[in-house]
C-alpha cells in the first residue's frame, strides 16, 4: 500500500497547490509566442514546474501532444514524474494495446530494457505515442506525467499562475533535437502540440481545468523581439488600447479529415487579386482520393511551420500571373526575382500604409459558418509581399513540393499580425485578417 498512499499524497499536494495558486478556477491561460527568423520557428514557453521549465517548446498545430528530450544534456529528473501505464486506466486499457486515442498506435513502450536510452524513470509497460517535429520528423516514445504552469488571464492581462498536476507529456531521448539541429531554433528542449488530440495542450487543459473551454487563439508576431500571444480558453482577448478581438472574429468550418487527424483544413471557396478571380480548377479545392496514387489529395491545411503559403503549381502560376498585371497597372515596376521568390518588384515605386506596401489585395473567400455563406481572409501588403532588401520586395508564396499532397498550405507569413481562434468544440476557426488595420498588433497584449 505504501507506493499507493504516496502517489495519493503527491496528488492531493499538487491539487492542494492547484487551488492555492489559482484562488478560483481560472476560465483561460496565457503564453508569450517568439517568432525565430532564422528558422521560421515560433516557440512558446511553460512556466516552471513544467517539464520545459523555462525552456522554449516549438509551438506545433499538427503535434499531438507535449513532448520534450529526457535525456540531454542531463536526465530529467522531478519528484512527481511517473509513466502513463498501459493498464493503469480506461484511457490506456484498450486490449492492452495501447492503441487508444491517448496512447496513440505506437504499442507500450519498455524503458528499462531499451539500449543505449538513459530514462529517467523506469517502466516495462508504460503507453507509447508519436513526437514530432512539425510532421517531419517523428519517433514513437514513452508517456510520462507530471506538473506544468501556465499564467492565467482575464483576457485583459496576466493573473496568477496556475499548476496543473499529472499533466500527460512524451519524454523522448535526443534523437529528434539532434535530427533537426540547425533547422530549429537554439535552446528549443521540445514541442507543445495543438492539435484536437485528446493528449495535445488545448484538450488536456481543458479536461484538467472544466472551466477553461476547449478552444485556443494565437497572434504569430511579426516582430523578433516583442511576443505574440497563446489563450487556451475563451476570449476575452484584449489587445491594447482595448481591443477586445475576440469580438469581431469571422468564422470558417474545420474541415475533418480522419487520416490526418492532427491537422487543421480548411474550405477554401476561391482566390482573387485585386477583384478578378483565379482560374482554378475547383476539384483542387476539396481533399479527394486520387485513383492513381490512392493517397488523398488536394485541399487546404493550416501550418504553423511553414514559412510562406504554398499553392500547387497551377494556383501558384495564375497568382503570379494576376498578381503582376494587377502591380504593373497599379505603377508599381517589376524587378529581377530574388530567390526563392518568383516574382518581384522596385520597392520604390510602391506607397507604404499601417498595412504594408500598398500592393494588389488577395482574397481568400472561405466557407462560412452558420448564415454566412462565404467569409473573406484579405491578405494585405503586409503580409502578401516581403522586402528582401532595402529596394526590392517579393511576392512571398511558393510553391508546393514534389511530396505536398494538398494544393494550399497556409504559411505564418500570411498570419503575421493577424489574430486566429481554434474553437474544437463548435470545430470552427474564428479569424481576424490584420491586427494593424484596427490600430493594434500581436505584442500589444499586457504581459507586464
Amino acid at each position: 500500500m505504501a507506493p499507493f498512499s504516496t502517489i495519493n499524497f503527491f496528488t492531493f499536494l499538487l491539487f492542494f497547490i492547484f487551488s492555492a495558486s489559482s484562488n478560483a478556477s481560472p476560465t483561460a491561460l496565457v503564453a508569450p509566442i517568439h517568432f525565430d527568423a532564422a528558422t521560421s520557428f515560433y516557440t512558446m514557453k511553460l512556466l516552471p514546474p513544467s517539464p520545459s521549465g523555462s525552456s522554449p517548446l516549438i509551438l506545433d498545430l499538427d503535434n499531438s501532444n507535449l513532448w520534450r528530450d529526457c535525456v540531454d544534456p542531463v536526465p530529467y529528473s522531478s519528484p512527481t514524474f511517473r509513466p502513463l501505464l498501459c493498464n493503469e486506466t480506461a484511457a490506456c486499457a484498450a486490449a492492452q494495446s495501447c492503441t487508444s486515442n491517448i496512447c496513440g498506435p505506437a504499442g507500450c513502450y519498455d524503458t528499462c530494457n531499451e539500449v543505449g536510452l538513459a530514462y529517467p524513470a523506469c517502466s516495462n509497460y508504460t503507453c507509447a505515442s508519436w513526437a514530432s517535429i512539425s510532421t517531419i520528423w517523428t519517433m514513437g516514445t514513452s508517456v510520462w506525467r507530471d506538473t506544468i504552469a501556465l499564467p492565467s488571464t482575464d483576457g485583459h492581462q496576466v493573473l496568477s499562475k496556475v499548476v496543473i498536476p499529472d499533466f500527460a507529456f512524451l519524454c523522448t531521448d535526443d534523437t529528434l533535437l539532434k535530427g533537426a539541429e540547425g533547422k530549429i531554433p537554439t535552446g528549443v528542449v521540445g514541442g507543445a502540440g495543438l492539435s484536437r488530440n485528446p493528449i495535445a495542450l488545448p484538450s488536456q487543459i481543458s479536461s484538467k481545468i472544466p472551466a477553461v473551454s476547449r478552444k485556443f487563439g494565437y497572434c504569430l508576431p511579426s516582430s523578433t523581439t516583442r511576443p505574440g500571444v497563446i489563450f487556451f480558453g475563451d476570449g476575452p482577448y484584449v489587445f491594447q488600447p482595448g481591443i477586445d478581438v475576440s469580438t469581431l472574429l469571422r468564422y470558417t468550418p474545420i474541415v475533418s479529415f480522419s487520416k490526418e487527424a492532427d491537422s487543421y483544413f480548411l474550405q477554401v471557396k476561391s482566390i482573387s487579386v485585386a477583384g478578378v478571380p483565379l482560374a482554378i480548377d475547383s476539384s483542387l479545392l476539396d481533399i479527394k482520393r486520387n485513383k492513381t496514387s490512392r493517397s488523398y489529395v488536394g485541399g487546404t491545411r493550416f501550418s504553423s511551420s511553414v514559412p510562406y503559403t504554398q499553392l500547387t503549381p497551377v494556383i501558384y502560376n495564375s497568382l503570379i500571373s494576376e498578381f503582376k498585371k494587377a502591380a504593373i497597372a497599379q505603377g508599381i515596376k517589376q524587378v529581377a526575382a530574388v530567390s526563392p521568390f518568383d516574382l518581384c518588384f522596385d520597392a520604390s515605386t510602391a506607397t507604404f500604409s499601417r498595412v504594408g506596401y500598398n500592393v494588389p489585395q488577395i482574397d481568400i473567400a472561405l466557407k462560412g459558418s452558420g448564415k454566412s455563406k462565404t467569409e473573406i481572409w484579405q491578405i494585405y501588403g503586409a503580409n502578401s509581399v516581403i522586402l528582401v532588401n532595402k529596394d526590392v520586395f517579393c511576392l512571398a508564396f511558393r510553391p508546393t513540393g514534389e511530396y505536398e499532397s494538398r494544393s494550399i498550405v497556409i504559411g505564418t507569413y500570411q498570419q503575421h499580425e493577424a489574430f486566429f481562434q481554434f474553437d474544437l468544440v463548435a470545430n470552427r476557426l474564428g479569424f481576424l485578417p490584420s491586427l494593424p488595420l484596427i490600430k493594434t498588433g500581436c505584442s500589444n497584449f499586457k504581459f507586464s
